[in-house]
C-alpha cells in the first residue's frame, strides 16, 4: 500500500503555496479537496491523493521558455505538442521535481501528476484520482460536470472513460490539440470496456 507522511504532505503545500498564484490557488484547493473525498469513498489513502494535490500544478504558471529549459535539464524529451504548447510540459517537470526532492518512486504518484492533464493509459488508482479532481474540482463549471461528479463518487473508471469522452469532444470542437496520451488512454478504455 502506498503511504506518504504528514511531513512531506506539509512540505508540498509549503511550496504550493510560495509556487502557485492566489488565483490559481482554489484550483489547487479544490483539487485537493476532491481528490481526498474520491480516496475515501472509494477506499485508498487520502494522504496520497493529498499530496498528489499539492504538486500536481506546481509549475503550471512557470514561463514557457522557463518550461522547456527546466525539460531539458531533466532530461525530458518534447514533442510537438511540448513545443507548440510548452505549458503542457508542467506535470512532468512537476513529478520529476517531487521525485528528486521527496524521493518518491511509486509510478502511480509519478505518472499521475505527469499526466494529469492529459490522462494516461497506464493510470493506476491514484494517477485516475488525480485526473478525475482536476477536471472535476468545485471551482470547475462546464455542462453535464455535476453528472461527472457523481459518477465519480460510485465508479472511477466509468468516470476516467466520460471524462477523457468531454475532453476530447471539447478539443475536436475547438480544433485544439488532442494530446497522444489522451487518444492512447482513450483507446485502452475503449478496448476495456469492450473485453
Amino acid at each position: 500500500m502506498i503511504e506518504i507522511p504528514i511531513a512531506k504532505i506539509e512540505k508540498i503545500k509549503n511550496y504550493a503555496q510560495i509556487m502557485v498564484s492566489k488565483k490559481r490557488m482554489p484550483h489547487v484547493i479544490g483539487t485537493v479537496k476532491f481528490a481526498t473525498t474520491l480516496a475515501r469513498i472509494h477506499g485508498f489513502n487520502e494522504n496520497v491523493a493529498e499530496f498528489m494535490g499539492y504538486a500536481h500544478d506546481l509549475f503550471r504558471e512557470v514561463d514557457w521558455s522557463k518550461l522547456l529549459k527546466i525539460a531539458k535539464i531533466y532530461g525530458i524529451k518534447t514533442n510537438i505538442q511540448d513545443k507548440v504548447r510548452p505549458v503542457l510540459l508542467h506535470g512532468k517537470i512537476a513529478a520529476l521535481f517531487i521525485k528528486k526532492r521527496f524521493k518518491i518512486e511509486e509510478e502511480d504518484i509519478l505518472s499521475g501528476i505527469s499526466y494529469h492533464t492529459s490522462g494516461y493509459k497506464d493510470f493506476g488508482t491514484y494517477g485516475k484520482i488525480l485526473f478525475l479532481a482536476d477536471s472535476l474540482e468545485e471551482t470547475r463549471i462546464y455542462p453535464k460536470i455535476d453528472e461527472l461528479r457523481l459518477l465519480a463518487y460510485k465508479d472511477l473508471d466509468m468516470a476516467f472513460y466520460e471524462v477523457l469522452r468531454n475532453k476530447i469532444s471539447y478539443a475536436v470542437s475547438r480544433d485544439l490539440l488532442v494530446l497522444p496520451e489522451t487518444v492512447e488512454a482513450w483507446n485502452e478504455s475503449v478496448i476495456k470496456r469492450n473485453m
